[in-house]
């Protein structure tokens, strides 16, 4: 059913309040351009930022075990260390890879990769630090409907990763029978997973935000959902987030939008991101640019999108071309 991520982006930005949006524009209304001796119309949005492709992008490339594609980029942060997880194939089914630098730039792949390779093939999934061990969500195959969460752990994160099978199923409430989840975030010992709901009827995800502090039981926390679609608008047909950043502004989390339904091998060369913000530990959340689109991924960045903040920069890692043209990374800052 879903997805990906990507772009972000730079310009004038107020503090977050919580009486406010977060930027207030006067000319942020889509356009409409039509092209040379065509009758197609396209939007045209005012981004408050100015994100960019990195120059040395694909940071990753597929090749030998994962020549099919490389796909859903997860990061962590170890001291000067980046680690890049992604999935990779040279068929259907997708296996853990792992990458790393020095600089989030350079990367080079580990020598014993594909470190797991769970039944049924690695989907969306994401990993953290829990009790001295290292834990892995992580969904099947890229063919959603999801209701089933699954588990495996690690005592390094280079490995031996062992499946613990089932973790958790969707909450099954009116809007969210099925998820995507697309990130977990340890803040201050707190997890945060978001998450794209949706029903089995109208199929238009949503966003939610689930909470734990064991890793195990998962508690709703904040609006429910905390975003969701807006009819008529750039992002009616869905929301899809990405993963949780904390900034000196608070927390922070990208979104995607779609006019068309998301779905696996969405077409579109760019997708349009939006961005909430919470400042009291992700009860309440505030739209940007008066809910429009803050940036534009300039590429498919379908699936998987994981965003890292370092010194002030936003790093947003993105699976280029399906996944089919390697790891792509976009950077930009946000006054």
């Amino acid at each position: 059913m879903l997805l990906a991520l990507v772009a972000a982006s730079c310009g004038d930005q107020s503090p977050p309040t919580t009486t406010a949006p977060l930027v207030t524009t006067t000319d942020a209304a889509a356009t409409s351009t039509t092209a040379a001796e065509t009758t197609t119309t396209a939007l045209a949005y005012v981004y408050p930022y100015d994100f960019a492709v990195h120059p040395a992008a694909p940071v990753v490339q597929p090749e030998d075990w994962d020549q099919s594609y490389t796909a859903v980029p997860w990061v962590i942060l170890r001291g000067t260390e980046t680690l890049l997880f992604y999935a990779g194939a040279s068929g259907r089914a997708a296996s853990l890879g792992l990458a790393t630098s020095s600089d989030g730039i350079t990367f080079e792949k580990h020598p014993d990769n594909p470190l797991f390779a769970p039944p049924g093939g690695l989907g969306w999934f994401s990993i953290a630090e829990v009790d001295d061990q290292w834990v892995m969500w992580y969904v099947t195959g890229f063919s959603p409907p999801y209701r089933k969460v699954n588990r495996a752990t690690a005592p390094s994160l280079r490995g031996p990763w062992t499946d613990e099978g089932e973790s958790f199923i969707a909450p099954d409430r009116e809007w969210d029978q099925f998820i995507v989840p697309t990130g977990v975030t340890d803040i201050d010992g707190t997890l945060f997973m978001p998450y794209a709901g949706y029903d089995q009827t109208d199929r238009i995800p949503a966003i939610g935000l689930l909470t734990s502090t064991d890793g195990v039981t998962w508690e709703p926390i904040g609006d429910d959902p905390i975003h969701t679609a807006t009819e008529g608008t750039w992002d009616e047909k869905g929301v899809v987030p990405t993963n949780i950043i904390e900034t000196e502004r608070g927390l922070e989390l990208f979104f995607l939008g779609f006019d068309e339904a998301p779905k696996v091998g969405y077409q579109k060369n760019s997708i349009p991101m939006g961005r909430l913000v919470s400042t009291d530990g992700g009860e309440s959340w505030l739209l940007d640019h008066d809910g429009l689109p803050v940036a534009d991924t300039e590429e498919r960045g379908w699936p998987g999108v994981s965003v890292a903040y370092v010194d002030g920069e936003y790093r947003l890692y993105l699976g280029d071309d399906l996944g089919g043209a390697g790891i792509s990374l976009i950077t930009g800052t946000i006054p």
